[in-house]
């Protein structure tokens, strides 16, 4: 196999598995009024803590502009809070509110009784197996060789 073949191949598995996920999402975001972009930011900020409006694009690797308009959003719903640092107002830090952090566990639930019984199916091994699959891709497409 040809690697335009393999990375074709493996754009393909991401947009199933991404696709399964928001399928299964969906009304609970349409419940709560977000998008699941919107999830997946509230969701990094869930798992990492609050953090500067550069460091959250970079980690979903989006452009600051889009982050932004996204966590303004968030705001306006009431799902997150956004502080300009008083050393440098050009720094916003976002952090999830009470209510964000709700609506996260709540779509975290869904998803979790959803995927349980397959994940704890799987070995310890296949398990790892995945994790170093993924680790193994991310290091290959990555400029850290």
């Amino acid at each position: 196999m040809n690697f335009i073949t393999y990375k074709n191949l493996i754009d393909k598995y991401n947009r199933s598995i991404d696709s399964s996920i928001q399928e299964e999402l969906r009304p609970y975001c349409l419940k709560h009024k977000i998008t699941y972009l919107q999830y997946q930011i509230m969701a990094v900020l869930y798992e990492d803590g609050a953090m500067n409006i550069g460091d959250l694009s970079q980690k979903m690797s989006m452009d600051t502009g889009n982050m932004s308009a996204q966590c303004k959003r968030l705001e306006q719903k009431g799902y997150t809070l956004r502080l300009r640092k008083q050393f440098d107002e050009r720094v916003v830090e976002v952090s999830l509110t009470r209510q964000g952090r709700l609506v996260i566990a709540e779509l975290n639930e869904c998803l979790n009784k959803k995927y349980k019984n397959s994940w704890n199916a799987l070995s310890q091994e296949d398990r790892e197996m995945l994790i170093n699959s993924y680790e193994i891709m991310l290091k290959f497409f990555s400029d850290k060789k």
